[in-house]
């Protein structure tokens, strides 16, 4: 009998499981996509029944496609988007309501408020969290504030908890997910002066308790057994939050490790095991508990890969038409379409603040808007599709350049490693060697040897990285690009600077004008006339 482990990954819009072998070979896997709701444009949530139905869905293809029979799976562990809040009745297991994700923007106000009145730089030698809209936190308090009576008889979990307690009953989180809710991240427990500080300690009782990432959180239930098609008594452990197990997937598992995705989110993480220093940029980012002795120093901008999504989505299809007539697949003419693109995209510079709720990091500004700089008639949409390309390298350097320690080597992982054009493209404007691990799912790679340590099929986070993490790609800088790079990026921080009071005015005047929209739609409907009936 092999000893087989499943890994979930429990992400943003799609949920994804893989089977592994002890030596990380990724032997199959299931995803299956759910949608994120926006009943108004600041504002993101999921339904929480889906989100377990897609998990559950994607377990049994993943367990199909393997060849493994289910009694095989000595280990399964859990991993996913952070922050938000899925709140649960606490005596039924039944969701509260939908979830509000991460990219939410409700708190906005909230969070301006934290930053303007000194409130984070209070809380900040404690935690090390720098909050944005879409932090538990703030999320809590605006439900507080706004919501009392849905906390009431709750229990707030995060995502891959949420996952966990439909497969073993289990209500708790990992010091991860809780940590840039904000908790004593040198002692990995909640905080009641944190709580106070965030004025959630009125409704304390929704916070979970934590558990460590290899504590056994329980076993598969027959009810979970028979939608998944996992072995009811298989042991399911804690797990991670997505920025840490993705690192450990990719093998970040030492001092000055360092990983960069290139996702739904764009995450920089930089191992450490010395939080003596203190936490450093001030107020911003999160020091979230990795190892059992380590931390994960780690920026996170709200998005990243959809930045290229939205451009083909409302702009692709000219490309779409020339790549089925040159007889090349999209990806391929587009990064055909970009090497022949001077670099520096012409001077035109993007910034990829797409989501509803602005952006996070490397500062945090709820009110943050996308935009494209230095547009003239002259340019074409190869410009503006490169100006994407580098604009997501941009934002990952001002997130790394923000942590103060010397990396010499990032590993690359998410969605965007897997083009060599964009891979290089990161080198040049990062100035760093980029190395790509062989595989995909390195969130569930990550959860597997999670539950890989718990289960003792591993004796540490290294051992298992070690084992199971394999570079397949590498790509140097060409410095001479960097330096022009440099240069650029200079004037990409520049116009993110110039421009944060005018993206408050903006808010304000969008805020006058749907109002405007909403109350002449109103008072349209209340004039508008039946017609007469013909007789």
């Amino acid at each position: 009998m092999g000893e087989y482990i499943l890994g979930i990954d429990a992400g943003t819009s799609v949920l994804k499981a893989a089977v592994f072998d002890r030596a990380g070979t990724e032997l199959s896997r299931g995803a299956h996509s759910v949608g994120i709701d926006s009943p108004e444009p600041h504002l993101a949530e999921e339904d929480m029944d889906q989100v377990w139905e897609a998990a559950a869905d994607a377990i049994k293809d993943a367990i199909a496609g393997s060849g493994v029979d289910a009694s095989e799976i000595v280990a399964v562990s859990v991993t996913g988007q952070g922050d938000g809040v899925w709140l649960v009745d606490t005596a039924t297991g039944r969701p509260k309501g939908p979830a509000i994700l991460w990219t939410d923007g409700r708190a906005g106000g909230i969070i301006d408020d934290w930053y303007a009145n000194g409130t984070v730089t209070s809380q900040f030698a404690i935690t090390g969290t720098g909050p944005y809209a879409g932090t538990t936190s703030a999320v809590l308090r605006w439900r507080a504030d706004n919501e009392p009576e849905v906390l009431e008889g709750a229990t707030t979990l995060w995502c891959k908890d949420w996952v966990e307690y439909n497969l073993t009953g289990d209500l708790s989180t990992d010091p991860s997910d809780a940590s840039l809710s904000g908790i004593d991240t040198a002692g990995r427990q909640w905080s009641k002066q944190v709580n106070t500080i965030w004025g959630i300690d009125r409704v304390g009782s929704v916070l979970p308790p934590i558990k460590a990432p290899t504590d056994l959180s329980g076993t598969v239930t027959e009810a979970a057994s028979a939608r998944t098609g996992l072995t009811a008594g298989t042991p399911v452990y804690k797990g991670q939050m997505d920025i840490t197990a993705s690192s450990l997937g990719v093998g970040v598992v030492r001092p000055g490790d360092c990983m960069a995705v290139i996702g739904t989110a764009g995450i920089v993480t930089v191992c450490t095991d010395d939080l003596s220093k203190g936490f450093e940029p001030q107020d911003v980012g999160w020091t979230i508990p990795h190892g059992p002795d380590t931390w994960v120093r780690a920026m996170g901008m709200n998005s990243c890969t959809p930045n290229l999504d939205w451009f083909l989505r409302e702009f692709g299809a000219a490309f779409e038409a020339d790549a089925a007539a040159a007889g090349q697949g999209l990806f391929a003419h587009l990064e055909e379409r970009i090497l022949a693109t001077p670099i520096g995209a012409r001077g035109v510079i993007f910034h990829g603040y797409l989501a509803p709720g602005g952006e996070r990091a490397p500062f945090v500004k709820p009110s943050a808007r996308g935009s494209f700089s230095g547009l003239t008639g002259t340019h074409d949409r190869s410009d503006m599709l490169r100006a994407i390309y580098e604009g997501v390298a941009y934002g990952i350097r001002d997130c790394l350049d923000s942590i103060p320690t010397v990396v010499e080597t990032v590993r690359l992982a998410g969605g965007g490693a897997n083009s060599a054009v964009w891979c290089q493209i990161f080198a040049d404007v990062l100035g760093r060697r980029i190395i790509v691990p062989a595989g995909s799912e390195f969130g569930a790679k990550g959860a597997a040897i999670v539950a890989g340590v718990g289960s003792g099929v591993y004796a540490s986070y290294a051992e298992g990285a070690d084992a199971t993490v394999e570079i397949v790609r590498e790509y140097e800088p060409d410095l001479e690009k960097t330096a022009v790079y440099t240069e650029l990026f200079t004037a990409y921080r520049a116009i993110r600077e110039a421009n944060a009071k005018v993206w408050d005015q903006l808010q304000v005047a969008t805020r006058t004008a749907a109002a405007y929209a909403a109350a002449t739609k109103q008072q349209a409907g209340a004039t508008e006339q039946p017609e007469p009936i013909a007789v």
